[in-house]
């Protein structure tokens, strides 16, 4: 299911558009700039270069710079003048410096099936490690709209902007791993006997499982709950 961050700048989930900010802008000259033209989009994490470690499935390991993409399960690896492109069937992990996010990352290659094929290694991002991971799958959603058009600029009013958007996934003790629908009530049979206390706990801290930097929250004070035990 798919998460969608509109014009945020949260610093765990930090999602960004590549459109101006509309928001506050009531003068019609502002309006007609926004609407005639495109502004200078900010680049996405999957098209900037990152500083990065990586471990090849031959277990070699390599540190450059990279470019990621986990709609086709791909890095790009730059060394010098060098690049190469590895497959999540030809990588185990990788870590990397997000430029974007101004925060390290971790991405582990394990297998997983979708849209209906075999089990093919995937990238996926762990956000918290415990006796459930969470982990997410990073892409980016194209979006038109024309709702700011207006007739007395001539019509059309239609643009265009890319929106960061994840897929969460939870995996068990038993290997596992569990789409998740980023729903409450699909979220609380994974904690067994704390049900009832996560669900306090989410309630109490008025926390929304459909948002990352809330979810990873979750997650965490569930897991520090069965650790220290």
């Amino acid at each position: 299911m798919k998460t969608i961050y509109e014009l945020s700048v949260i610093k765990w989930d930090i999602a960004f558009l590549k459109t101006a900010n509309v928001k506050g802008i009531f003068l019609s000259i502002f309006l007609f700039i926004l609407l005639t033209f495109n502004g200078v989009s900010q680049n996405l994490p999957q098209e900037m270069w990152h500083p990065a470690y990586l471990v090849l499935e031959s277990e070699d390991t390599l540190r450059g710079n990279i470019q990621y993409d986990f709609e086709s399960n791909l890095v790009q690896y730059s060394k010098g003048k060098k690049i190469q492109t590895f497959t999540s069937q030809n990588l185990l992990f990788f870590s990397f410096d997000c430029q974007f996010f101004e925060r390290v990352r971790e991405v582990y290659s394990l297998p997983f099936q979708l849209k209906g094929k075999m089990k093919v290694p995937v990238f996926f991002e762990i956000l918290d490690e415990g006796a459930i991971t969470l982990m997410a799958r990073e892409y980016v959603v194209i979006e038109n709209s024309n709702r700011f058009a207006n007739p007395m600029y001539g019509g059309g009013g239609f643009r265009s902007r890319e929106i960061l958007t994840y897929d969460y996934f939870l995996l068990t003790a038993d290997g596992t791993i569990h789409r998740f629908s980023e729903r409450r009530r699909d979220l609380l049979p994974f904690f067994g006997s704390h049900q009832e206390i996560m669900s306090d706990y989410i309630k109490e801290n008025r926390l929304k499982p459909d948002r990352q930097k809330d979810l990873v929250s979750i997650i965490k004070y569930y897991n520090s709950l069965v650790s220290s035990k």
